[in-house]
C-alpha cells in the first residue's frame, strides 16, 4: 500500500475545514429570496445554469479532475422524481458534483453554508446557479425550507453533504447525524449516495490520485416507520454506503488525516 504524501492533523473531527478558502462569513440580509418567481428571473436563471455554466463546469471538472462516475445507470428511473444526492466532502468541487457528474442533467440545487454566499459581488450568481443557503436566523428557516419543499415539487435535485466541511482527498467518512435526512423522510423522496473515492493514475503516479464517485441505487424512507426512525434509517443506510467503499483497498490516500496529539493541541 502507498505511503500518503502528507500528514494533517486535525483537532475537531466534527468542525475543522481544511478548504482553505477563508471566506469572511457575512450574513444573509433579511429580505434574501430563496425562491424567485419572476419569470424573467427563472429564464435567466436557466440560461445561466444549462448553456453557460453547465458546459463550462462540466469540461473543467472532466479535463482538470478527470472524474470518473460508476453507478450512474441507477438514476435512470429517477428523471421524473425528486431526488436528494447524498455525498462525503472531500474536494471544492463537490458543489457541482451532482450537477455535471451525477444527476443526469437533471437541475439539481445544493444546500450549502453562508460561506458560499458571501463571495462579493456573486451572490445573485451563485443563487441563480441553484445554492440554498442554511440560514442561521430561526425565522429564515421556514423560507428555506419552503424552497426545498417546492424544488422537489418541481422534480430536481438536491445535494446535502452531511460532512458539513471540506476535508481534501480524505478517504475516510467523517461521522454525520441524521438532520439532514428530515426532508426526503418527510416528502416521501427517493435519497441516492454518491461516495467519491480516489484511484492511482497509471502514469504518474507520484501526482495526486484522480476522483471516482459511487453511486448508489436509489433509497426510499419507509414510510411505516416514525419520522425520527425514518430519518435515522435512511441516514444509516447512506453512512453504511459511503463506509463500503471509502474503506476499499483501490481508495488511494493521498492526505493521512491524523488525530493531533494532546499535548500538541494545548
Amino acid at each position: 500500500m502507498r505511503k500518503p504524501k502528507k500528514v494533517v492533523y486535525y483537532d475537531d473531527l466534527l468542525n475543522d475545514e481544511f478548504s482553505g478558502t477563508k471566506i469572511k462569513r457575512i450574513p444573509l440580509p433579511k429580505n434574501y429570496k430563496y425562491l424567485h418567481k419572476n419569470p424573467f428571473y427563472r429564464a435567466l436563471s436557466w440560461f445561466l445554469y444549462y448553456i453557460i455554466a453547465y458546459p463550462i463546469v462540466k469540461l473543467v471538472v472532466f479535463l482538470g479532475y478527470r472524474v470518473k462516475v460508476k453507478g450512474k445507470r441507477n438514476l435512470r428511473h429517477l428523471r421524473h422524481s425528486g431526488v436528494f444526492f447524498y455525498g462525503n466532502h472531500t474536494q471544492i468541487i463537490d458543489a457541482v458534483t451532482a450537477q455535471v457528474n451525477v444527476s443526469l442533467g437533471k437541475r439539481t440545487y445544493i444546500v450549502c453554508n453562508q460561506d458560499t454566499t458571501s463571495i462579493k459581488g456573486i451572490r445573485w450568481l451563485v443563487t441563480m446557479l441553484g445554492c440554498l443557503a442554511i440560514p442561521e436566523n430561526p425565522e429564515e428557516h421556514e423560507k428555506f425550507v419552503e424552497a426545498i419543499r417546492y424544488r422537489i415539487k418541481q422534480k430536481c435535485g438536491i445535494s446535502i453533504f452531511p460532512e458539513a466541511h471540506i476535508w481534501p482527498y480524505s478517504t475516510h467518512i467523517r461521522p454525520f447525524g441524521d438532520d439532514a435526512f428530515y426532508y426526503p423522510a418527510e416528502l416521501n423522496v427517493p435519497c441516492v449516495a454518491m461516495v467519491m473515492t480516489y484511484r492511482e493514475r497509471r502514469f504518474l503516479k507520484n501526482h495526486r490520485p484522480l476522483p471516482v464517485i459511487h453511486v448508489s441505487r436509489p433509497i426510499y424512507p419507509n414510510m411505516s416507520l416514525s419520522l425520527p426512525d425514518r430519518k435515522k434509517e435512511l441516514r444509516n443506510r447512506i453512512y453504511e454506503f459511503m463506509l463500503d467503499y471509502s474503506s476499499g483497498e483501490e481508495n488511494v490516500e493521498w492526505i493521512s488525516y491524523q488525530k493531533r496529539p494532546t499535548s500538541e493541541s494545548k
